[in-house]
């Protein structure tokens, strides 16, 4: 599958958190690429209240209920990058938690990496760009440390998501996943069926 480009986040990268999953990258892909199953593992997104159902691509939105530093709200992202089993990204085009007032160009990624046939690198850049030097301050003492918490939330759920996932069931992966594990790791004669 080639690679669908959108634009680039603008903003500037405030925050990056990474993670080792072990498990493929189309393991990890199938579940970024699928927005009906960001409330399982995005401990801040309580539902996903409309998305499409074909899945990701550039241009889609998706609507979210959610919670941030305790107050429920809600958030619309735009899908901006789309490059199968490499980088997701979305910029928030509309929220109820008052962000885009101090914030222009609030936007992340999620990029993939494959280490070996099993592991996957994934690692979560936040952009965004505070709107006058007060919000700059407000974020370098307070706001950007409440914000990594929440992407290190965000890349742990992906993790235990992916992970969980990828034990629970092969069929849950794709056919081209299943096949390269087969390849990498041979099943031992009492698991086979």
């Amino acid at each position: 599958m080639g690679a669908t480009l959108g634009s680039a986040v603008d903003g500037k990268k405030q925050i990056e958190r990474s993670t080792l999953v072990n498990a493929p990258a189309e393991a990890v892909w199938d579940v970024l690429a699928d927005s009906r199953l960001l409330a399982q593992w995005v401990p801040a997104v309580d539902e996903v209240t409309e998305c499409s159902i074909d899945g990701e691509a550039v241009g889609e939105v998706r609507h979210c209920s959610a919670r941030l530093a305790g107050k429920s709200g809600r958030m619309v992202e735009r899908c901006i990058e789309f490059t199968p089993l490499t980088r997701i990204a979305y910029i928030v085009d509309d929220e109820s938690f008052g962000m885009r007032k101090m914030f222009d160009h609030y936007g992340f990624a999620i990029n993939l990496e494959s280490e070996g046939s099993e592991r996957t690198r994934v690692t979560l850049e936040t952009h965004y760009t505070p709107r006058n030097p007060i919000y700059g301050l407000l974020n370098a003492l307070m706001l950007r440390r409440q914000f990594r918490k929440v992407c290190e939330e965000i890349v742990g759920g992906l993790k235990t998501f992916a992970e969980s996932r990828l034990s629970r069931s092969g069929k849950r992966v794709s056919q081209k996943t299943r096949s390269a594990q087969a390849r990498a790791r041979p099943l031992p004669k009492w698991a086979r069926s």
